[in-house]
């Protein structure tokens, strides 16, 4: 884990900010930076005190806190129930009280259920940051990762189609080596998001999922196996929600 030479706990977002902008690493729930081998010493930044962990329905979104942790998604009965229950698969039971929804978006991690789940439901980041306050698209923040010496504080999501997950994994209890998740939206348009086949989960075409897509092999699948799968367990999520491919 990282060596900290120095710890912050700020009361205000723009305290906060002063901090990122000197070089300080945010701390959301510690699942991330304190799981990271790099012994560089860091100075943290602990958003805890920022009041951001709150979940709250606008009209036909849901918002999201940056510090809401998986298990108060996981629990929460305003969330989607295919979100929540990627909540619940993103982690084990004791790290998803300290996760945090803003972490695992920062993270922007290849096998994140939960992030395919959140771009299926169509999320938008508002994030803050030296110029002021902004929203961005989640494929595009997962693309381009977070302006420098910006936060997150909240992401929202949209209302309306309950999402639906296939995967496959080694073992029931392992992370999906690749996975689907379709959502149908109140227009009757099918959104697919797929894990396992880029550095960070991808909305795909639901009759060409692998279209563009060049995904690494390792000892859990090959490139073609992983393809392979995208497209078999995208069918799968499509017929579920209704949908034909």
């Amino acid at each position: 884990m990282p060596r900290a030479i120095a710890y912050h706990r700020p009361s205000t977002v723009a305290e906060a900010l002063d901090l990122l902008g000197n070089g300080c690493i945010p701390l959301a729930g510690g699942t991330v930076l304190n799981a990271d081998d790099d012994p560089t010493p860091v100075s943290m930044v602990d958003l805890q005190a920022l009041n951001l962990s709150d979940i709250a329905t606008n009209d036909d979104e849901l918002r999201l806190g940056a510090m809401a942790t998986l298990h108060d998604l996981a629990t929460d009965h305003q969330l989607p129930s295919g979100v929540a229950e990627a909540a619940r698969a993103e982690l084990p039971s004791t790290l998803r009280t300290l996760a945090t929804v803003g972490g695992t978006v920062a993270a922007r991690n290849a096998d994140s259920v939960l992030l395919a789940a959140l771009l299926v439901h169509e999320a938008a980041v508002e994030v803050v940051g030296p110029g002021g306050s902004t929203t961005i698209t989640l494929p595009h923040l997962l693309s381009e990762g977070i302006p420098e010496g910006s936060l997150i504080t909240a992401v929202r999501i949209a209302l309306g189609g309950e999402s639906v997950r296939r995967s496959t994994a080694r073992t029931p209890a392992d992370q999906p080596i690749v996975s689907a998740i379709a959502r149908q939206t109140r227009d009757g348009i099918i959104l697919v998001a797929v894990t396992g086949v880029a550095d960070h989960p991808v909305l795909v075409d639901p009759e060409n999922p692998t279209v563009g897509l060049n995904p690494s092999g390792d000892f859990r699948g090959s490139r073609d196996y992983r393809c392979r799968l995208a497209e078999v367990l995208t069918a799968r999520a499509v017929a579920a929600v209704g949908g034909t491919t």
